[in-house]
């Protein structure tokens, strides 16, 4: 089996997913129906990052997962700011059918595009197989001490996401639409940055731009334990799209290039699984601090966190790429 069949198997996973979600209106089959559409469609992550890696030079590997991550961030921009319109005013079926349209779409251009130019990179090496553990430790310690400062990261991007906006909306009092259209904003402002940076790490090194990242990331969680106005949210919150735009296509290519070639599936879908992991970890941590010391302690903590995984990735990465 080879990359495209992985990134077609989960596409096709997510648009027939979708489509049967249009039927149903039971709340526990459709619980059911959604946790296997997103289990069989997350074969296509890994997949298409590694095949992207793979079809792009090392010259310009950065700024082509910049391209790839603002696509991404269009998308995300998109359905930030109309999926509750289309919910409330259409209906969750609408919703289901459109995803589902869009998979389809996405699978038809992934075939039509992908399968000539990326046969050749898509056919997957053999490499050592083992128990899970062996395979683990044999990515080496720089990609491991990476893997461990991506969780540290999407951590903070989980408190983005989910703390921030509660933030704003109920302790600075500016309301739920201001919030969501706060956070909306930094998807738009992602999609030029994700490519310029992108571009830059294929010039700087990605390991600077990463350490770029994650020193804005810090400094983000530490301005927003201290803002107390519309205006300062609002530069706060655009300061996240220069963090996310340094972190996406230099991250990418770096977890592509800390391992060899073999083990680059395993490699990237650790790293798109590290997001999950700090999805878990986020609520019963910095969740628990922000319920005990308030939400600008919890900044603050992630804040030095952020900084502190600076020193962690200087230290603990070596290998240049």
């Amino acid at each position: 089996m080879n990359r495209l069949f992985f990134l077609e198997f989960g596409t096709i996973g997510y648009a027939f997913g979708y489509l049967m979600m249009i039927l149903l209106r039971d709340r526990l089959i459709l619980t059911v129906l959604l946790i296997l559409t997103s289990f069989v469609g997350s074969a296509s992550y890994p997949a298409v990052m590694a095949l992207l890696s793979e079809i792009s030079s090392i010259k310009n590997r950065g700024r082509s997962m910049g391209i790839f991550w603002s696509a991404a961030s269009l998308g995300w921009a998109i359905s930030v700011a109309f999926t509750g319109f289309i919910i409330s005013e259409l209906g969750g079926g609408y919703f289901f059918g459109l995803c589902s349209l869009f998979y389809f779409t996405s699978l038809a251009l992934v075939h039509l595009g992908l399968r000539v130019k990326g046969k050749r990179a898509s056919e997957a090496k053999k490499g050592d197989v083992g128990f899970p553990p062996r395979l683990f430790f044999g990515l080496g310690m720089p990609f491991l001490v990476f893997l461990f400062g991506s969780v540290i990261f999407f951590m903070s991007d989980f408190t983005k996401n989910v703390y921030v906006p509660m933030f704003y909306a109920f302790e600075l009092g500016l309301g739920m639409i201001t919030a969501t259209l706060l956070l909306s904003l930094t998807s738009w402002l992602e999609i030029p940055l994700n490519v310029v940076f992108g571009h830059l790490s294929d010039r700087l090194g990605r390991k600077a731009i990463l350490l770029a990242a994650y020193a804005l990331c810090g400094v983000y969680m530490l301005i927003n334990s201290m803002i107390s106005s519309f205006e300062e949210a609002l530069f706060t919150m655009s300061l996240y799209g220069f963090v996310w735009g340094a972190f996406s296509g230099a991250s990418s290519a770096f977890a592509s290039e800390l391992v060899d070639e073999d083990k680059r599936g395993l490699a990237m879908g650790l790293f798109n699984s590290s997001w999950n992991i700090a999805s878990i970890l986020a609520p019963v941590s910095i969740g628990m601090l922000s319920q005990s010391y308030g939400y600008r302690s919890m900044f603050s903590s992630m804040g030095f966190l952020m900084l502190l995984a600076c020193f962690i990735i200087v230290f603990g990465v070596r290998k240049k790429a």
